[in-house]
């Protein structure tokens, strides 16, 4: 027996002896001729009839699934239930008053008796009505939670299951460049590349990395890309170590920087630079990735640019953000904005140029 039903049973059991209680007080001093025993069992078949009658209801309304959501049509089931159990109550009531009692005029106690069980019965229906609401309004709210919930999880996964394979073929573009012309070089980019795939895939069933890891992919990844551009490609990093545990949203750095280098690098003749910051302000996250390049439009940016506000807002609630804007005359940059917790107090940045 679950605690729902411990609860009902205690109601029932509790609820009926007294209410009925009043009958029996009442009884006893109307009727001083008639023997205790003989109100005290009245009491007790009134209780049984009383919690038999409301119980058989009950396990209807669950058969039946009847649908206590809807006020109009379940009013008249509830008037027409207890004015039935009210008709059973008397009809049962008065032969046994008769024959206990020195009760007269039987038919002219009839409309009393009705109303006298019709009470207590009107009021059970209704609690036990406005109980069956209130439990099924919760249960849909947290139906809706769990759907909802449900759906966000299932919306990041397919949100990184598209950017992979983006990664995957720019990376692979890389290797493919150094196969005849450096095989040694490329031997060692095979390698970083079979680690930024095992993180890839890590990274596919869980939600969030943390800034390390995340950033170990983004190094692999630079790696292969400094093959590829050579002396045209600047990397900066600029990263406070007291980030290194925050947790971010897996490939979404990945994804900037390369969407960096795409737009900004590979464009002039002359190259650029890709920077990395990250620092904790104002109980926030703040990573910024600049590049060199004249931002135009956003939506050119591929599926991962187009959709990292809608996975951070996903995984980290609105006050996450995501931004693109010109910092400089020719200087791009895209921030994110993580909420944290538990800022620790700012120590010196790490600082790499390569």
């Amino acid at each position: 027996m679950n605690d729902k039903e411990k609860t009902y049973w205690i109601f029932q059991l509790i609820g009926w002896p007294l209410w009925l209680s009043n009958d029996l007080l009442t009884y006893s001093l109307e009727f001083k001729d008639t023997e205790n025993w003989v109100l005290v069992l009245n009491y007790v078949i009134n209780i049984i009839l009383s919690i038999f009658l409301t119980h058989q209801y009950r396990r209807y309304v669950k058969k039946h699934h009847r649908d206590v959501l809807d006020a109009p049509k379940a009013l008249p089931q509830v008037l027409c239930t207890a004015f039935l159990f009210a008709c059973i109550m008397t009809a049962l009531n008065i032969p046994f008053d008769v024959f206990t009692t020195d009760l007269e005029s039987p038919s002219g106690h009839f409309l009393s008796f009705l109303f006298f069980w019709g009470k207590p019965m009107l009021i059970w229906l209704i609690l036990y009505h406005v109980f069956k609401y209130l439990e099924s309004t919760r249960e849909i709210a947290v139906e809706k939670v769990k759907l909802e919930s449900l759906a966000k999880e299932t919306e990041a996964k397919v949100l990184r299951a598209q950017l992979n394979p983006h990664f995957m073929f720019n990376a692979l573009n890389s290797i493919r460049a150094l196969i005849l012309e450096d095989p040694d070089r490329a031997q060692k980019g095979i390698t970083q590349l079979s680690n930024i795939l095992r993180s890839s895939l890590l990274a596919d069933r869980r939600q969030t990395v943390t800034l390390g890891e995340e950033m170990r992919t983004v190094d692999d990844y630079l790696a292969l890309e400094k093959i590829r551009y050579e002396e045209r490609l600047e990397v900066r990093r600029n990263v406070y170590p007291e980030t290194i545990n925050c947790l971010v949203p897996p490939m979404m750095l990945q994804t900037l920087v390369e969407n960096a280098i795409k737009h900004g690098v590979s464009k002039p003749i002359k190259g650029g630079f890709v920077s990395i910051e990250t620092r904790l302000q104002q109980n926030r996250l703040d990573i910024r990735i600049s590049n060199t390049g004249i931002l135009q439009d956003t939506e050119s940016g591929g599926f991962g640019l187009k959709n990292t506000e809608r996975r951070l807002k996903l995984l980290f609630g609105e006050e996450a953000e995501f931004k693109i804007y010109q910092s400089a005359k020719d200087v791009v940059c895209a921030e994110i904005m993580i909420p944290m917790q538990n800022p620790k107090p700012k120590e010196a940045p790490v600082v790499v140029n390569v």
